[in-house]
């Protein structure tokens, strides 16, 4: 077998090993059966909305990811998939970030795409996010940049450079903080070639960055800019740390992430700093530049409030990036090691790499073990207290026709992905961050609230009384209710005739009307 040969067979191999762990670590059935939640159903309804409104319908969700959703069959859970296979694709773009640096011989590259693959797929901050959202495409793509970067460190081209910057325009597509990560790359790659002294080099890079930052700058301007709101900026502003407080919002933030990193969040910091170290070491200078530069454009752009910073889901892709680095130094670290170790021959070469091998497998066996518990025990996707899905099977089964349903603000999006009777009207503006709500046809005599104060719910309930009647039914279906909301129900609904019917951790309820709305006796 020539060298070519058994360089893609050791390569197809361990790629159909991490490959083959997916599935193991990461549970497909839990997540194809678990209801979607608040945070969730608003992108599934996607796959309900006709496709010349995706632009605006998308949200805070990239575009490509809601074309993604859209194409999937709705109705259960089945969306759920593609964040999976987004999971399965960071474990690949791990791999190839370890494998494409300038290691001595393929064992050790192997090796190392092997470790940053590992680490990738056993982070804990992974197994939580089974959720359909595109934070675990944001890691792919995150990773995907900088091993695509060391790809074009080890054969430079004009063609392989033009590949980067299409990467990085593509990946906004699917990822907002590919933006960032392209930043670096470009960035780290202008300064290399400028020190370095390789004109050639320094304009092509130049052009093709100017090429990038315009194509990245008319994705941004078409396509991400006009989902922005007022709504969105409020719930992610405690995100967007100021200068002075920075230090302190660092330090308590990392320490929120600990249990997402799996570790100690200096000791995460420490091994991704050897990483880094081990990427310039083996021939890499521009993509160990780039992963340097990644935190410092990070905390830039959330001093600039541009993207929040430190967050356990928009800042997902820096916890994976973090793992594969630290995977990569792991290999470099085991390899420095056994260096000391005499290898005059082909037999004490291999005892040498044997060593290695052992303390690297050790190394994750033991990262492994210190997060068994969620490993063994992942999370099921979403939020176990909010399950819209079983309040619809069961309106669904039992309502008159003459019945109302009132329906409260949180749970509009899950409730109109599941319910199948009425089709779902999908309006702009609202109160919610996604900058846009839902409505029902007049006939439909289902009703929406139009915000969760005290005020809201009681039009609701008043408006669904009066389309009811005396002697009419009024259906509750409310999820994802706080601690403020439930008073302002409680209140709306004082002097009613109220039952609850226990359908899972939210219950339902109806509202009989006995006489002329607004005029209540007490129970």
């Amino acid at each position: 077998m020539t060298d070519a040969g058994a360089a893609r067979r050791a390569d197809a191999v361990a790629v159909g090993a991490l490959l083959a762990a997916v599935p193991v670590v990461h549970r497909i059935g839990p997540a194809l059966d678990a209801p979607y939640w608040l945070d969730e159903s608003w992108v599934a309804l996607a796959a309900k909305a006709p496709l010349v409104d995706l632009p605006w319908v998308t949200a805070s969700t990239p575009l490509g990811w809601t074309l993604l959703v859209w194409s999937v069959p709705g109705g259960g859970q089945l969306q759920r998939l593609i964040p999976l296979l987004f999971l399965a694709g960071s474990v690949l773009a791990g791999y190839a970030f370890g494998r494409f640096l300038g290691w001595p011989g393929r064992g050790w590259a192997v090796a190392a795409g092997l470790s940053a693959g590992a680490a990738t797929l056993l982070i804990p901050a992974q197994v939580v996010r089974h959720d359909l959202k595109q934070y675990t495409a944001e890691g792919a793509v995150a990773l995907l940049l900088p091993a695509m970067t060391a790809w074009l460190e080890s054969a430079w081209s004009r063609r392989r450079l033009v590949l980067v910057g299409a990467g990085v325009v593509a990946g906004m597509l699917f990822s907002h903080p590919a933006a960032l990560i392209g930043a670096a790359v470009l960035g780290a790659l202008l300064l290399t070639s400028a020190v370095g002294g390789r004109r050639g080099r320094l304009r092509d890079t130049a052009l093709v960055s100017a090429g990038t930052a315009v194509a990245a700058l008319l994705v941004y301007v078409v396509l991400d800019r006009p989902n922005r709101n007022v709504a969105l900026a409020d719930y992610w502003s405690g995100f967007f740390p100021t200068v002075g407080g920075l230090p302190s919002y660092l330090g308590n933030r990392l320490a929120e992430l600990t249990p997402a990193l799996g570790a100690p969040w200096q000791l995460v910091a420490a091994a991704a700093a050897v990483g880094v170290v081990a990427v310039a070491r083996l021939g890499r200078p521009a993509t160990a530049l780039a992963l340097l530069l990644v935190p410092v454009i990070a905390v830039a752009a959330a001093l600039a409030g541009v993207y929040p910073l430190l967050d356990q889901r928009t800042s997902h892709f820096l916890l994976v990036v973090a793992a594969a680095v630290a995977g990569t130094g792991l290999v470099r670290t085991a390899a420095d090691l056994t260096g000391h170790l005499p290898a005059q021959t082909r037999a004490r070469t291999r005892t040498r790499s044997a060593v290695a091998a052992v303390l690297v497998v050790t190394a994750m066996s033991a990262y492994a073990m210190a997060n068994s518990r969620v490993l063994l025990h992942p999370p099921a996707p979403g939020d176990p207290g909010e399950d819209v899905r079983a309040q619809v099977a069961y309106v669904a089964s039992h309502r008159r026709p003459d019945d109302v349903i009132a329906v409260n603000m949180s749970g509009q999006f899950g409730f109109a992905y599941y319910w199948s009777e009425d089709p779902p009207l999908l309006r702009r503006g609202g109160p919610m961050a996604t900058g846009w709500h839902v409505s029902y046809a007049d006939g439909s005599r289902i009703l929406v609230a139009s915000g969760r104060d005290t005020a809201a719910v009681a039009d609701l309930v008043a408006t669904a009384e009066r389309l009811a009647g005396a002697g009419g039914r009024i259906w509750l279906v409310r999820s994802h209710v706080n601690a403020d909301e439930r008073a302002a129900w409680h209140a709306a609904l004082a002097g009613g005739v109220v039952d609850e019917i226990a359908v899972g951790p939210e219950p339902l309820a109806t509202l009989t009307v006995l006489q002329t709305p607004g005029h209540r006796t007490g129970r």
